[in-house]
Protein backbone atom coordinates (compact mmCIF):
# COMPACT_ATOMS: atom_id res chain seq x y z
CA UNK A 1 0.00 0.00 0.00
CA UNK A 2 2.79 2.40 -1.03
CA UNK A 3 1.24 4.53 -4.06
CA UNK A 4 -1.68 6.20 -2.60
CA UNK A 5 -1.34 9.09 -4.44
CA UNK A 6 -2.56 7.36 -7.19
CA UNK A 7 -6.07 7.70 -5.86
CA UNK A 8 -6.05 6.65 -5.00
CA UNK A 9 -14.22 -26.53 1.55
CA UNK A 10 -10.72 -25.34 1.27
CA UNK A 11 -8.58 -27.52 -1.56
CA UNK A 12 -6.57 -30.06 -0.76
CA UNK A 13 -2.87 -30.49 -2.74
CA UNK A 14 -3.64 -32.64 -5.50
CA UNK A 15 -1.74 -35.90 -6.12
CA UNK A 16 0.27 -33.91 -9.10
CA UNK A 17 0.93 -30.91 -6.86
CA UNK A 18 1.77 -32.57 -3.45
CA UNK A 19 5.39 -32.43 -3.96
CA UNK A 20 5.35 -28.68 -4.87
CA UNK A 21 3.00 -28.51 -2.10
CA UNK A 22 4.23 -30.02 0.61
CA UNK A 23 6.26 -27.72 3.64
CA UNK A 24 9.64 -28.74 4.71
CA UNK A 25 9.57 -31.80 6.46
CA UNK A 26 11.75 -31.47 9.58
CA UNK A 27 8.54 -30.98 11.80
CA UNK A 28 7.84 -33.69 14.09
CA UNK A 29 4.99 -34.17 16.18
CA UNK A 30 6.62 -36.58 18.52
CA UNK A 31 5.02 -38.57 21.03
CA UNK A 32 3.16 -36.00 22.56
CA UNK A 33 0.09 -34.82 20.49
CA UNK A 34 0.14 -32.07 22.27
CA UNK A 35 3.15 -30.70 21.09
CA UNK A 36 4.99 -29.91 17.95
CA UNK A 37 8.42 -30.21 17.93
CA UNK A 38 10.63 -28.04 15.49
CA UNK A 39 14.75 -28.04 14.96
CA UNK A 40 16.08 -24.73 14.94
CA UNK A 41 17.03 -24.58 11.50
CA UNK A 42 13.88 -25.90 9.92
CA UNK A 43 12.50 -23.10 12.20
CA UNK A 44 14.39 -20.42 10.95
CA UNK A 45 14.02 -21.36 7.30
CA UNK A 46 10.08 -20.94 8.09
CA UNK A 47 10.73 -17.86 9.54
CA UNK A 48 12.58 -16.41 6.88
CA UNK A 49 10.28 -17.88 4.25
CA UNK A 50 7.54 -15.49 6.28
CA UNK A 51 9.75 -12.82 5.29
CA UNK A 52 10.60 -13.54 2.05
CA UNK A 53 7.15 -14.42 0.85
CA UNK A 54 6.37 -11.02 1.93
CA UNK A 55 8.74 -8.98 0.21
CA UNK A 56 8.39 -11.21 -3.08
CA UNK A 57 4.50 -10.79 -3.12
CA UNK A 58 4.77 -6.71 -2.61
CA UNK A 59 7.39 -6.20 -5.06
CA UNK A 60 5.57 -8.44 -7.64
CA UNK A 61 2.43 -6.72 -7.18
CA UNK A 62 3.47 -3.00 -6.46
CA UNK A 63 3.48 -2.06 -10.44
CA UNK A 64 -0.51 -3.66 -10.36
CA UNK A 65 -1.59 -1.64 -6.94
CA UNK A 66 -5.00 -0.06 -8.13
CA UNK A 67 -5.21 -0.69 -11.60
CA UNK A 68 -7.61 -2.77 -11.41
CA UNK A 69 -10.58 -1.68 -9.45
CA UNK A 70 -14.16 -3.88 -9.29
CA UNK A 71 -12.94 -5.50 -12.43
CA UNK A 72 -10.39 -9.08 -12.54
CA UNK A 73 -6.89 -7.91 -13.49
CA UNK A 74 -5.84 -8.92 -16.90
CA UNK A 75 -2.22 -7.84 -17.05
CA UNK A 76 0.66 -8.46 -14.25
CA UNK A 77 3.94 -7.58 -13.48
CA UNK A 78 6.48 -9.28 -15.42
CA UNK A 79 8.93 -10.45 -12.72
CA UNK A 80 12.22 -9.75 -12.85
CA UNK A 81 14.91 -11.52 -10.44
CA UNK A 82 16.27 -8.06 -9.20
CA UNK A 83 12.60 -7.32 -8.66
CA UNK A 84 12.43 -8.62 -4.81
CA UNK A 85 14.38 -6.10 -3.26
CA UNK A 86 11.77 -2.89 -4.10
CA UNK A 87 10.50 -4.57 -0.93
CA UNK A 88 12.94 -2.63 1.26
CA UNK A 89 10.99 0.34 0.33
CA UNK A 90 7.40 -0.87 0.85
CA UNK A 91 5.23 -0.30 3.43
CA UNK A 92 3.82 -3.34 4.00
CA UNK A 93 7.42 -4.18 5.28
CA UNK A 94 8.74 -1.11 7.06
CA UNK A 95 6.15 -0.32 8.82
CA UNK A 96 6.40 -4.01 10.97
CA UNK A 97 9.64 -2.63 11.92
CA UNK A 98 8.62 -0.06 14.61
CA UNK A 99 5.89 -2.99 16.11
CA UNK A 100 9.49 -5.28 16.49
CA UNK A 101 11.15 -2.63 18.13
CA UNK A 102 8.71 -2.14 20.62
CA UNK A 103 9.22 -5.40 21.35
CA UNK A 104 12.57 -6.04 21.37
CA UNK A 105 12.74 -2.94 24.22
CA UNK A 106 9.94 -4.23 26.32
CA UNK A 107 9.14 -8.19 25.44
CA UNK A 108 6.59 -10.06 23.42
CA UNK A 109 3.87 -8.60 26.03
CA UNK A 110 4.88 -4.68 25.35
CA UNK A 111 1.98 -3.07 25.85
CA UNK A 112 -0.81 -0.97 23.53
CA UNK A 113 1.12 2.20 24.67
CA UNK A 114 4.35 1.34 23.66
CA UNK A 115 3.15 0.09 20.24
CA UNK A 116 1.46 3.11 20.30
CA UNK A 117 4.61 5.06 21.50
CA UNK A 118 7.17 3.48 18.85
CA UNK A 119 4.34 4.18 16.06
CA UNK A 120 4.22 8.01 16.79
CA UNK A 121 7.77 7.96 16.79
CA UNK A 122 8.32 7.19 13.24
CA UNK A 123 9.20 9.19 10.15
CA UNK A 124 8.42 7.43 7.51
CA UNK A 125 5.12 7.73 4.46
CA UNK A 126 1.81 6.57 5.50
CA UNK A 127 -1.64 6.96 4.62
CA UNK A 128 -5.25 5.72 4.95
CA UNK A 129 -5.91 4.15 8.76
CA UNK A 130 -2.23 4.29 9.47
CA UNK A 131 -1.74 7.89 8.86
CA UNK A 132 -4.82 9.05 10.68
CA UNK A 133 -3.39 6.91 13.58
CA UNK A 134 -0.22 8.41 14.09
CA UNK A 135 -1.68 12.09 13.51
CA UNK A 136 -3.72 10.86 16.22
CA UNK A 137 -1.24 9.98 18.67
CA UNK A 138 1.11 12.95 17.68
CA UNK A 139 -2.11 15.06 18.78
CA UNK A 140 -2.11 13.02 22.20
CA UNK A 141 -4.55 10.79 21.52
CA UNK A 142 -3.33 7.28 23.17
CA UNK A 143 -3.83 3.82 21.69
CA UNK A 144 -5.97 2.38 21.25
CA UNK A 145 -8.73 5.81 20.97
CA UNK A 146 -5.51 6.27 17.97
CA UNK A 147 -7.24 3.56 15.67
CA UNK A 148 -11.11 4.31 17.11
CA UNK A 149 -13.57 4.81 14.61
CA UNK A 150 -14.89 8.05 16.68
CA UNK A 151 -11.81 9.20 16.24
CA UNK A 152 -10.13 7.98 12.78
CA UNK A 153 -12.60 7.69 9.82
CA UNK A 154 -10.24 5.18 8.40
CA UNK A 155 -10.93 2.60 11.01
CA UNK A 156 -12.42 -0.54 8.70
CA UNK A 157 -9.22 0.01 5.81
CA UNK A 158 -6.60 -2.66 4.71
CA UNK A 159 -3.86 -0.90 7.07
CA UNK A 160 -3.26 -3.45 9.85
CA UNK A 161 -4.04 -6.47 7.98
CA UNK A 162 -0.95 -5.67 5.40
CA UNK A 163 1.75 -4.80 8.53
CA UNK A 164 0.39 -7.81 11.45
CA UNK A 165 2.40 -10.58 9.52
CA UNK A 166 5.48 -10.54 11.86
CA UNK A 167 3.13 -11.25 15.07
CA UNK A 168 2.24 -14.36 13.51
CA UNK A 169 5.86 -15.28 12.27
CA UNK A 170 7.39 -14.67 15.87
CA UNK A 171 4.24 -16.90 17.57
CA UNK A 172 5.57 -20.67 15.66
CA UNK A 173 2.37 -22.78 15.97
CA UNK A 174 0.53 -20.38 18.67
CA UNK A 175 -2.35 -18.98 17.26
CA UNK A 176 -3.75 -17.49 20.01
CA UNK A 177 -0.71 -15.77 20.88
CA UNK A 178 -0.49 -14.19 17.56
CA UNK A 179 -4.51 -12.78 17.94
CA UNK A 180 -3.22 -11.63 21.40
CA UNK A 181 -0.44 -9.02 20.13
CA UNK A 182 -2.23 -8.46 17.15
CA UNK A 183 -5.25 -7.44 18.50
CA UNK A 184 -3.43 -5.03 21.23
CA UNK A 185 -0.99 -3.54 18.36
CA UNK A 186 -3.83 -3.32 15.45
CA UNK A 187 -5.74 -0.69 17.80
CA UNK A 188 -2.99 2.08 17.50
CA UNK A 189 -4.55 2.44 13.66
CA UNK A 190 -7.31 -0.01 13.40
CA UNK A 191 -10.59 -1.00 15.10
CA UNK A 192 -13.30 -3.78 14.38
CA UNK A 193 -13.08 -5.29 11.27
CA UNK A 194 -9.80 -3.10 10.50
CA UNK A 195 -8.16 -5.05 13.70
CA UNK A 196 -9.80 -8.65 12.31
CA UNK A 197 -7.71 -8.62 9.19
CA UNK A 198 -4.81 -8.19 10.75
CA UNK A 199 -5.74 -11.17 13.67
CA UNK A 200 -6.63 -13.27 10.80
CA UNK A 201 -3.38 -13.07 8.89
CA UNK A 202 -1.32 -13.16 12.13
CA UNK A 203 -3.47 -16.66 12.95
CA UNK A 204 -2.54 -18.09 9.77
CA UNK A 205 0.99 -16.79 9.56
CA UNK A 206 1.36 -18.98 12.92
CA UNK A 207 -1.00 -21.53 12.10
CA UNK A 208 1.46 -22.50 8.78
CA UNK A 209 4.47 -23.59 10.81
CA UNK A 210 2.89 -26.87 11.59
CA UNK A 211 -0.10 -26.93 9.78
CA UNK A 212 -0.39 -30.37 6.96
CA UNK A 213 -2.03 -28.19 4.01
CA UNK A 214 -3.98 -25.00 3.18
CA UNK A 215 -6.99 -26.25 4.75
CA UNK A 216 -5.74 -25.73 8.37
CA UNK A 217 -4.73 -22.67 7.72
CA UNK A 218 -7.35 -20.95 6.28
CA UNK A 219 -8.96 -22.57 9.13
CA UNK A 220 -7.15 -20.92 11.54
CA UNK A 221 -7.99 -17.52 10.00
CA UNK A 222 -11.33 -18.53 10.30
CA UNK A 223 -11.21 -19.32 13.60
CA UNK A 224 -9.69 -16.02 14.36
CA UNK A 225 -12.64 -13.94 13.92
CA UNK A 226 -15.72 -14.00 15.87
CA UNK A 227 -19.30 -15.18 14.29
CA UNK A 228 -21.51 -11.78 14.16
CA UNK A 229 -18.41 -10.09 12.94
CA UNK A 230 -18.72 -8.84 8.80
CA UNK A 231 -15.37 -9.96 8.25
CA UNK A 232 -16.41 -13.35 9.64
CA UNK A 233 -19.38 -13.37 7.49
CA UNK A 234 -16.50 -12.89 4.74
CA UNK A 235 -14.12 -15.67 5.30
CA UNK A 236 -17.10 -18.22 5.34
CA UNK A 237 -18.50 -16.90 2.10
CA UNK A 238 -15.53 -17.38 0.31
CA UNK A 239 -15.15 -20.90 1.79
CA UNK A 240 -18.88 -22.11 0.74
CA UNK A 241 -17.96 -20.37 -2.23
CA UNK A 242 -15.09 -22.08 -3.26
CA UNK A 243 -16.85 -25.74 -1.75
CA UNK A 244 -19.27 -24.81 -4.22
CA UNK A 245 -16.93 -24.51 -7.70
CA UNK A 246 -13.51 -25.29 -6.35
CA UNK A 247 -12.24 -25.04 -9.65
CA UNK A 248 -12.96 -21.25 -10.54
CA UNK A 249 -11.75 -18.96 -8.78
CA UNK A 250 -13.56 -16.31 -11.11
CA UNK A 251 -16.79 -17.16 -9.92
CA UNK A 252 -16.20 -16.56 -6.30
CA UNK A 253 -14.17 -13.37 -7.14
CA UNK A 254 -17.71 -12.37 -8.98
CA UNK A 255 -19.72 -13.23 -5.70
CA UNK A 256 -18.00 -11.42 -3.95
CA UNK A 257 -18.25 -8.43 -5.74
CA UNK A 258 -22.25 -8.95 -6.25
CA UNK A 259 -22.24 -8.95 -1.91
CA UNK A 260 -18.98 -6.98 -0.50
CA UNK A 261 -17.96 -4.87 -3.56
CA UNK A 262 -19.45 -1.61 -2.39
CA UNK A 263 -18.80 -2.02 1.25
CA UNK A 264 -16.58 0.31 2.17
CA UNK A 265 -16.37 3.06 4.49
CA UNK A 266 -13.04 5.12 4.13
CA UNK A 267 -13.56 8.38 2.94
CA UNK A 268 -11.97 8.11 -0.12
CA UNK A 269 -13.11 5.01 -1.37
CA UNK A 270 -17.00 5.42 -0.55
CA UNK A 271 -19.26 4.90 -3.43
CA UNK A 272 -16.23 4.66 -6.02
CA UNK A 273 -14.81 1.84 -7.58
CA UNK A 274 -11.62 1.97 -5.00
CA UNK A 275 -11.95 0.06 -2.35
CA UNK A 276 -9.35 -0.56 0.48
CA UNK A 277 -11.94 -1.92 3.27
CA UNK A 278 -9.90 -5.16 4.81
CA UNK A 279 -13.14 -6.69 4.61
CA UNK A 280 -12.83 -7.21 0.67
CA UNK A 281 -9.18 -7.14 0.36
CA UNK A 282 -9.10 -10.17 2.84
CA UNK A 283 -11.32 -12.34 0.98
CA UNK A 284 -8.65 -12.00 -2.28
CA UNK A 285 -5.85 -13.49 0.42
CA UNK A 286 -8.41 -15.97 1.11
CA UNK A 287 -9.05 -16.81 -2.39
CA UNK A 288 -5.66 -17.05 -3.63
CA UNK A 289 -4.59 -19.79 -0.50
CA UNK A 290 -8.35 -21.51 -1.47
CA UNK A 291 -7.37 -21.80 -5.58
CA UNK A 292 -4.15 -21.23 -5.36
CA UNK A 293 -3.72 -25.28 -3.56
CA UNK A 294 -0.05 -24.67 -2.07
CA UNK A 295 1.33 -23.35 -5.17
CA UNK A 296 3.45 -20.39 -4.17
CA UNK A 297 3.60 -18.40 -7.82
CA UNK A 298 0.00 -19.54 -8.28
CA UNK A 299 -1.54 -18.48 -5.12
CA UNK A 300 0.14 -14.69 -5.46
CA UNK A 301 -0.99 -14.14 -9.21
CA UNK A 302 -4.57 -15.00 -8.10
CA UNK A 303 -4.75 -12.73 -5.38
CA UNK A 304 -3.10 -10.46 -7.67
CA UNK A 305 -5.45 -10.77 -10.07
CA UNK A 306 -8.53 -9.74 -7.62
CA UNK A 307 -7.37 -6.38 -8.19
CA UNK A 308 -7.63 -3.63 -5.54
CA UNK A 309 -4.34 -3.53 -3.39
CA UNK A 310 -3.27 -5.86 -5.54
CA UNK A 311 0.48 -5.93 -4.21
CA UNK A 312 -0.62 -5.84 -0.36
CA UNK A 313 -2.83 -8.96 -1.19
CA UNK A 314 -0.60 -11.03 -2.80
CA UNK A 315 2.47 -9.92 0.18
CA UNK A 316 -0.52 -11.52 2.36
CA UNK A 317 -0.54 -14.43 0.94
CA UNK A 318 3.54 -14.88 -0.16
CA UNK A 319 4.20 -14.27 3.35
CA UNK A 320 1.62 -17.19 4.86
CA UNK A 321 2.62 -20.01 2.17
CA UNK A 322 6.96 -18.94 2.93
CA UNK A 323 6.00 -19.68 6.67
CA UNK A 324 4.38 -22.86 5.45
CA UNK A 325 6.64 -24.26 2.80
CA UNK A 326 10.25 -22.48 4.72
CA UNK A 327 12.57 -20.20 1.89
CA UNK A 328 14.67 -23.46 0.86
CA UNK A 329 11.23 -24.54 -0.98
CA UNK A 330 10.08 -21.19 -2.32
CA UNK A 331 10.70 -20.95 -5.38
CA UNK A 332 14.52 -19.77 -6.99
CA UNK A 333 12.89 -16.81 -8.96
CA UNK A 334 11.37 -15.47 -6.34
CA UNK A 335 14.40 -15.16 -4.07
CA UNK A 336 17.97 -15.96 -5.80
CA UNK A 337 18.38 -12.33 -6.02
CA UNK A 338 17.19 -10.93 -2.53
CA UNK A 339 20.21 -8.64 -1.20
CA UNK A 340 20.63 -8.92 3.01
CA UNK A 341 22.09 -5.64 3.03
CA UNK A 342 20.04 -2.77 2.40
CA UNK A 343 17.88 -1.22 5.07
CA UNK A 344 14.26 -0.95 5.08
CA UNK A 345 13.10 2.73 4.20
CA UNK A 346 12.75 4.99 7.04
CA UNK A 347 14.43 1.98 9.54
CA UNK A 348 18.14 1.15 10.70
CA UNK A 349 17.16 -2.51 9.98
CA UNK A 350 18.27 -4.74 7.21
CA UNK A 351 17.30 -8.17 6.36
CA UNK A 352 19.20 -10.03 8.68
CA UNK A 353 18.53 -7.93 11.66
CA UNK A 354 14.93 -8.90 11.41
CA UNK A 355 15.34 -12.25 10.95
CA UNK A 356 17.91 -12.11 14.33
CA UNK A 357 15.22 -10.10 15.92
CA UNK A 358 12.13 -12.71 14.96
CA UNK A 359 13.95 -15.95 16.09
CA UNK A 360 14.28 -14.39 19.48
CA UNK A 361 10.99 -12.87 19.82
CA UNK A 362 9.61 -16.26 18.61
CA UNK A 363 11.87 -17.75 21.45
CA UNK A 364 10.17 -15.77 24.38
CA UNK A 365 6.67 -16.24 22.92
CA UNK A 366 7.34 -20.28 23.06
CA UNK A 367 8.45 -20.01 26.41
CA UNK A 368 5.92 -17.68 27.86
CA UNK A 369 3.49 -20.19 26.91
CA UNK A 370 4.60 -22.69 28.38
CA UNK A 371 7.06 -24.65 25.29
CA UNK A 372 10.96 -25.01 25.93
CA UNK A 373 13.77 -25.70 24.31
CA UNK A 374 16.21 -28.17 24.49
CA UNK A 375 20.23 -28.30 23.06
CA UNK A 376 21.98 -25.82 21.36
CA UNK A 377 23.13 -24.04 18.11
CA UNK A 378 21.33 -25.43 15.65
CA UNK A 379 20.28 -28.92 17.01
CA UNK A 380 17.69 -26.80 19.50
CA UNK A 381 14.19 -28.48 19.49
CA UNK A 382 11.74 -26.61 20.07
CA UNK A 383 8.63 -27.90 21.77
CA UNK A 384 5.66 -26.14 21.12
CA UNK A 385 2.35 -26.81 22.66
CA UNK A 386 -0.04 -27.55 20.50
CA UNK A 387 -3.66 -25.58 19.40
CA UNK A 388 -6.65 -26.92 19.69
CA UNK A 389 -9.56 -24.84 18.86
CA UNK A 390 -8.95 -21.27 18.89
CA UNK A 391 -10.58 -18.67 20.40
CA UNK A 392 -11.56 -15.41 19.06
CA UNK A 393 -11.69 -11.78 20.09
CA UNK A 394 -14.43 -10.21 21.45
CA UNK A 395 -16.89 -9.22 19.06
CA UNK A 396 -15.95 -5.52 17.90
CA UNK A 397 -18.06 -3.53 15.06
CA UNK A 398 -17.76 -0.25 13.72
CA UNK A 399 -21.71 1.15 14.69
CA UNK A 400 -23.95 1.88 11.04
CA UNK A 401 -25.28 4.69 13.04
CA UNK A 402 -24.48 6.63 16.53
CA UNK A 403 -24.11 4.47 19.31
CA UNK A 404 -22.93 4.95 23.08
CA UNK A 405 -20.05 3.48 24.43
CA UNK A 406 -21.25 0.82 27.13
CA UNK A 407 -20.17 1.67 30.73
CA UNK A 408 -17.81 -0.68 32.51
CA UNK A 409 -15.95 -1.27 35.62
CA UNK A 410 -13.71 -3.78 36.33
CA UNK A 411 -12.11 -5.18 39.82
CA UNK A 412 -9.08 -7.76 40.53
CA UNK A 413 -8.76 -10.07 43.11
CA UNK A 414 -5.43 -11.61 44.05
CA UNK A 415 -5.70 -15.17 44.90
CA UNK A 416 -3.33 -18.32 46.09
CA UNK A 417 0.64 -17.77 44.46
CA UNK A 418 0.31 -16.86 41.03
CA UNK A 419 -3.30 -16.74 40.77
CA UNK A 420 -5.99 -13.53 40.10
CA UNK A 421 -9.32 -13.21 39.82
CA UNK A 422 -11.05 -10.75 37.97
CA UNK A 423 -14.63 -9.53 37.35
CA UNK A 424 -16.22 -7.40 35.50
CA UNK A 425 -19.61 -5.26 35.05
CA UNK A 426 -21.31 -3.22 32.43
CA UNK A 427 -24.21 -1.87 30.90
CA UNK A 428 -25.66 -0.27 27.87
CA UNK A 429 -29.29 0.57 26.31
CA UNK A 430 -28.76 -1.71 23.42
CA UNK A 431 -27.79 -4.28 26.12
CA UNK A 432 -24.26 -6.43 26.69
CA UNK A 433 -23.05 -9.14 24.47
CA UNK A 434 -20.07 -10.37 25.94
CA UNK A 435 -16.96 -10.10 28.17
CA UNK A 436 -13.00 -10.86 27.49
CA UNK A 437 -9.72 -10.27 29.11
CA UNK A 438 -6.31 -9.98 28.36
CA UNK A 439 -3.81 -11.08 31.08
CA UNK A 440 -0.52 -9.48 29.51
CA UNK A 441 1.54 -12.97 28.79
CA UNK A 442 0.04 -13.76 25.29
CA UNK A 443 -3.32 -15.09 26.61
CA UNK A 444 -7.05 -14.41 26.68
CA UNK A 445 -10.33 -15.58 27.64
CA UNK A 446 -13.77 -14.48 27.89
CA UNK A 447 -16.49 -14.35 30.65
CA UNK A 448 -17.71 -11.33 33.06
CA UNK A 449 -15.57 -13.14 35.82
CA UNK A 450 -12.27 -14.92 34.98
CA UNK A 451 -9.58 -16.54 37.35
CA UNK A 452 -5.92 -16.86 35.67
CA UNK A 453 -2.34 -17.75 36.80
CA UNK A 454 0.96 -16.82 35.73
CA UNK A 455 3.65 -18.81 35.06
CA UNK A 456 6.06 -16.57 35.98
CA UNK A 457 6.68 -13.36 37.99
CA UNK A 458 6.68 -10.04 36.91
CA UNK A 459 4.44 -6.99 35.68
CA UNK A 460 1.28 -7.36 33.31
CA UNK A 461 -0.79 -5.13 31.92
CA UNK A 462 -4.70 -6.42 32.06
CA UNK A 463 -7.11 -5.37 29.97
CA UNK A 464 -10.97 -5.98 30.23
CA UNK A 465 -13.16 -5.55 27.09
CA UNK A 466 -17.21 -5.48 27.11
CA UNK A 467 -18.99 -5.64 23.87
CA UNK A 468 -22.97 -4.30 23.61
CA UNK A 469 -25.01 -6.44 21.58
CA UNK A 470 -24.19 -3.53 18.18
CA UNK A 471 -20.42 -5.08 18.78
CA UNK A 472 -19.41 -1.51 20.47
CA UNK A 473 -16.35 -1.98 22.80
CA UNK A 474 -15.11 -0.46 25.94
CA UNK A 475 -11.80 -1.27 27.24
CA UNK A 476 -10.35 -0.34 30.60
CA UNK A 477 -6.73 -1.56 32.13
CA UNK A 478 -5.04 -2.04 35.52
CA UNK A 479 -1.37 -3.48 36.43
CA UNK A 480 -0.91 -6.57 38.59
CA UNK A 481 2.18 -7.38 40.06
CA UNK A 482 3.09 -11.07 40.02
CA UNK A 483 5.56 -12.18 42.93
CA UNK A 484 7.62 -14.67 43.07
Amino acid sequence: MQTRSRILTVMLCSALLFAACTPTASVDEGSDPQVHSIDRKTLLDKIEGGWVGQMAGVAWGGPTEFSCQGKIMEGEARWKLNRINDAYKQDDLYVELPFLEAMKAEGVTASWTTFGEYFEDTKFMLWHANDAGRTNLQAGIAAPASGHYQNNPHADDIDWQIEADFAGIITPGQPEAAIDIAWRAGHVMNYGDGVYGGVAMAAMHSAAYFAKNVDEIVEAGRQAVPEGSEYRQVIEDVIAWHAQNPNDWKDTWRLLEEKWGQDDRCPEGKNTAFNIDAKLNGAYVFIGLLYGQGDFKESMRIAMHCGQDSDCNTSSVGGILGNWLGLSKIPEDFKSSLSRYPLFSYTNYDYKDIIELSEQLARQAVLMRGGSIEGTGDSEIWNVPASGQIAPPIIEQWPEAQNELPELTIKLQPGAEKMITLTAEASDADGISGYQWYFGDLSYAAGAKVSHTYRTAGTYEVIGYVSDQTGNTTWKSLQVEIEK
